[in-house]
């Protein structure tokens, strides 16, 4: 029996994270035999229920292989942004989480661990020329026995580091994400109804230029039905604050599961989203979708996938009117999610043929 641990940015309510946990429990259990899993991410009372047949957190479980599935693994934030001292406090307060996981990245730095590691679908950058960030990248995936990244410019650091990768893509992608049952939305009363995911942004001024203005085109649009989404509880809080009074969607693991908030989210006919994560199921949904640039890897996805459309910076109110105007509810995406799947399909057979090597 093989022991291996999955670490991300799990159980944290993040859907996108969520629900790459377990996609990532689907690859391993159909693909392979004779396997322990465990995953590793923030410690919760709700990931278990989530999972088929994984445990999560076990306590003194020894792996034989470290696996880092997906997610942006190393980056840095915009040394131009000048936060001062009370704003980065402001940021940790909000995010204890973050704080406390930048911690333990700290503290394990020196841990002696003789397992294989691989980096499987995951994002490399921005660094905004942070030297420490980069060479800290540098060295950890350079140790590493498989990389697989998700983009074209995750692909580049690693052949500017001279370290060999697997172009691959987003593992949501891969055929081992299982798109659930869903009847296609009837629209509300003559409209339609385009749902907006939100992400709390801290790390540029512009962030809270794209909150105000997507308020403001939510009480001032009227040609379809807007509802705000919230995609993660516990990080979004300003966005939670703001919607205290509007109805909203939000991902409660207690109460859904996966496939019954890939239904809940299946109801809209279009969406706008600031997290990465809500553009690929939009897509995989088949819905017309907006990106909202607050951050390169949502351009990055709109590049690889080109019927995507992107509100970019600094984000103006009329573009986005006429981005919402001009979605286009017959959006056909076979052959981009073509090219995307057989990506992430590959790249996974890839780390399947190295495990079987080691």
């Amino acid at each position: 029996m093989t022991r291996l641990t999955i670490k991300g940015a799990y159980g944290e309510t993040n859907f996108g994270d969520d629900l790459l946990m377990c996609v990532f429990e689907n690859y391993f259990l159909k693909e392979f035999e004779n396997l322990q899993l465990n995953f590793v991410g923030e410690e919760n009372n709700y990931a278990n229920k989530l999972l088929i047949n994984s445990t999560y957190l076990k306590p003194n479980f020894l792996p034989d292989w470290e696996v880092y599935g997906g997610g942006t693994q190393f980056f840095a934030f915009q040394s131009s942004y000048n936060t001062t001292l009370l704003q980065k406090i402001g940021i940790a307060v909000r995010n204890p989480k973050l704080v406390k996981k930048k911690l333990s990245n700290i503290f394990s730095k020196n841990n002696i661990n003789s397992s294989k590691i691989a980096f499987i679908g995951f994002g490399i950058g921005p660094f905004y020329e942070n030297q420490e960030a980069i060479a800290n990248a540098k060295e950890k995936i350079a140790k590493s026995d498989f990389v697989g990244v998700r983009d074209e410019i995750s692909y580049q650091y690693c052949s500017d580091w001279n370290i060999p990768a697997t172009l691959g893509a987003d593992v949501v992608f891969s055929s081992y994400f299982e798109k659930p049952n869903c009847t296609k939305s009837e629209g509300f009363n003559g409209k339609k109804k385009i749902g907006i995911i939100v992400r709390d942004w801290d790390w540029e001024k512009s962030g809270n230029n794209y909150i105000n203005i997507l308020i403001e085109f939510y009480k001032t649009y009227s040609d379809a039905e807007l509802q705000f989404i919230v995609f993660a509880p516990s990080k979004d809080k300003e966005w939670i604050g703001k919607l205290k009074n509007e109805n909203f969607l939000v991902w409660d693991p207690e109460k859904y599961s996966i496939e019954s908030f890939l239904e809940e989210l299946n109801v809209f006919d279009g969406f706008i989203t600031a997290r990465y994560h809500g553009a690929i199921i939009a897509s995989l949904l088949n819905k017309p979708v907006i990106c909202v640039e607050i951050e390169p890897k949502l351009r990055i996805l709109t590049e690889q996938v080109k019927e995507i459309k992107l509100w970019e910076k600094p984000f103006d109110m009329q573009h986005l009117v006429k981005l919402v105007n001009e979605l286009n509810y017959e959006v056909d995406y076979e052959a981009s999610l073509k090219e995307r799947r057989t990506n992430a399909d590959n790249m996974l057979l890839e780390f399947k043929k190295i495990f079987a090597k080691n």
